[in-house]
């Protein structure tokens, strides 16, 4: 598949997200009702959202078009490159974790490491949570959807097949969104899964912005000639793309749980209107040097700044305060990057078919 222009640009923009959630602009932000009121625009969350809508949309579009290539998926070749995708910075990142954890400068939970190397920190019970490891939590659900959604795309037939399921999945998400903080009745006492584990990070509900984003690259493969005719150049789509994803702004009272459909839905709609104005302003824009390289190494700042930032301004290690804990997230994915992540890039090639 071709390189797209600007998306690496919007993982410059999840990224910053992240990070200044984890470095505790929260706290900046407090006491100004209108920044308050509407956080969820730029915090961490919304950055790993607009991250799943990109790898739903992504992976998606790669598997549609190996398939319609080929006839089929090359499952094992497609597992070999993500393994080595997404493996290497783990593998530094968890001996790192682990390290400290011996030499006890971080809680020796080994089961919470152990959860967490296998991809399933999103299912972690409260009692084994840690800052260092909390961000795993998205690359678990981004896991089990790899595991998951090759062999969907595989066995349809008809794209519309594909599309239902997507939408199925849609649909258990925003249900799941509504009932998981009701209370469960049991023996007479009411009990909330919310107080033993992030049910909001379980795979459903928290594979909506992906599907939302495969469920757009389907749309887009099957119509591709027809959408192209109809948003290229047209900057009213682009307008209502953003309009979807700041919906909050103008409707008053709109319930989060409306939100977590409202922002995938307009970044699936900005990511479609990026694929096809790839010479416009916007993703030149978002193709600025110092913007893009921030999107390429995203991966890596993503997974060492779990160690170095945690999931807050809260870590008692030294490398943990800032402004060193930042220095050291861009050293680490940095080089990570160029040491490690392009050399097995290189690599990787050798697994597409």
């Amino acid at each position: 598949m071709r390189y797209i222009k600007g998306f690496d640009g919007l993982r410059a923009i999840s990224i910053i997200f992240v990070l200044l959630t984890h470095l505790g602009i929260y706290s900046v932000i407090k006491g100004n009702k209108f920044l308050e009121k509407n956080y969820n625009l730029f915090s961490g969350s919304t950055g790993v959202m607009i991250f799943f809508t990109i790898s739903g949309f992504l992976i998606t579009s790669l598997l549609l078009k190996e398939k319609k290539t080929n006839g089929r998926i090359n499952l094992k070749y497609f597992f070999i490159r993500r393994f080595l995708r997404l493996m290497p910075p783990l593998l530094i990142f968890f001996l790192a974790v682990f390290i400290l954890m011996f030499f006890n400068f971080l809680p020796s939970d080994y089961l919470a490491l152990l959860i967490s190397f296998f991809y399933l920190y999103n299912f972690v019970p409260h009692i084994h949570y840690t800052g260092e490891l909390g961000h795993t939590w998205s690359l678990g659900v981004e896991e089990q959807f790899y595991f998951l959604w090759p062999f969907v795309i595989n066995k349809i037939k008809k794209i519309k097949t594909g599309l239902l399921i997507a939408a199925f999945f849609v649909f258990c998400c925003i249900v799941m969104n509504f009932i998981y903080p009701l209370p469960i009745s049991f023996n007479g006492r009411s009990y909330f899964l919310t107080s033993y584990f992030f049910v909001d990070r379980w795979f459903i509900p928290a594979c909506l912005p992906i599907m939302i984003g495969s469920f757009t690259s389907i749309i887009l493969t099957e119509y591709e000639n027809y959408f192209h005719s109809k948003i290229h150049g047209n900057y009213l789509f682009l307008a209502f793309s953003l309009f979807i994803f700041v919906a909050q702004l103008f409707i008053p009272g709109l319930s989060i749980n409306y939100i977590k459909v409202f922002q995938p839905i307009g970044i699936s709609c900005l990511l479609v209107w990026i694929y096809f104005n790839q010479n416009k302003l916007l993703v030149n824009v978002l193709e600025l040097k110092p913007i893009s390289f921030l999107g390429k190494i995203s991966y890596g700042v993503y997974v060492f700044q779990g160690l170095f930032l945690r999931t807050g301004p809260s870590g008692s290690l030294t490398i943990q305060h800032y402004p060193l804990n930042i220095i050291l997230v861009f050293l680490f994915a940095i080089l990570s990057y160029f040491f490690v992540e392009k050399r097995i890039i290189k690599f990787k090639n050798k697994f597409k078919t």
